[in-house]
């Protein structure tokens, strides 16, 4: 159902931009020029955190990794042709999937982007409040019809299904590895870190379930998750340096051309994140 939804919204897409009521490419060439959003860099901090691959997505790769088998059969490392071998092809494994998620979501994104800057912003719609998903409806209604809003809502749950069900499991994984580390139990007690996980599974939920009965603002919220998890992007930057220097072994590091974009773009990060946390102190 997510790949459907995914396809349908990159054919509404295509159709909108047969319409020039909501699309022309001079618009698309004004869209891409250098100016300030009109929420200002919170609204550019959200969309940079929360499109795409965001900063939980990437930390929750390698458990992802490891519960599929990932390089299980590299065995431990030796100096051995045999091993490199098998390194470097499982390597080329996770490439691939880097290189298919940046095609599927530049892709996606760029659909929900045209979408959302030809009809809502045509119709003069802004999604806040609990009216936020009626309102996202628009960009289906407005290019295949008013019987697509049903269409719509069952794909934007399966998204959305997807995506809790994912997250929940990804959180629930990291906060038990984050209390072994706080000695809140053993590290080396597999079965300690079973029944904490699943106490997580079961607890996650409710925070969300919460804060949507007493917020009702998930603009807000996503507001929010998007600015936290821009921040935490550089972390993770210097993070994976820090580790391919120390751990990785020398024979299967990356290429010189890519630790240095890793550098480059880590850099950017951090100082676009610490310009937006200046500029929000001098506000405040």
């Amino acid at each position: 159902m997510v790949v459907t939804f995914t396809l349908l919204t990159v054919g509404c897409a295509y159709l909108l931009s047969k319409d020039p009521q909501y699309f022309t490419w001079a618009r698309v060439l004004d869209g891409l020029s250098f100016h300030p959003p009109q929420g200002g860099m919170s609204t550019a901090v959200t969309v940079f955190g929360a499109t795409g691959v965001g900063a939980i997505e990437l930390i929750a790769y390698p458990y992802w990794c490891i519960e599929k088998g990932y390089a299980r059969f590299t065995g431990i490392r030796e100096k051995s042709q045999e091993w490199k071998a098998r390194a470097e092809g499982w390597i080329k494994v996770m490439g691939t999937d880097v290189l298919s998620a940046c095609v599927i979501y530049t892709f996606a994104t760029v659909a929900f982007y045209f979408l959302g800057a030809g009809v809502l912003s045509g119709m003069g719609l802004v999604p806040k409040g609990l009216d936020m998903v009626r309102t996202l409806s628009h960009m289906f209604t407005q290019t295949l019809g008013n019987w697509s809003f049903y269409l719509f809502l069952i794909g934007s749950m399966a998204v959305l299904y997807s995506t809790v069900f994912s997250g929940i499991a990804a959180l629930s994984r990291m906060l038990a590895d984050f209390a072994g580390m706080l000695g809140l139990y053993p590290k080396d007690d597999y079965a300690a870190r079973l029944r904490v996980i699943r106490l997580l599974v079961v607890g996650l939920p409710l925070i969300p379930t919460l804060l949507f009965l007493y917020v009702q603002e998930p603009v807000v919220m996503i507001k929010v998750s998007g600015i936290s998890q821009a921040l935490l992007l550089p972390g993770i930057g210097f993070a994976i340096l820090y580790l391919g220097k120390t751990y990785l072994p020398p024979e299967i590091a990356p290429k010189n051309w890519i630790t240095a974009a890793l550098w480059g773009s880590t850099l950017v990060m951090a100082f676009l994140m610490g310009y937006s946390v200046v500029l929000a102190v001098l506000r405040w």
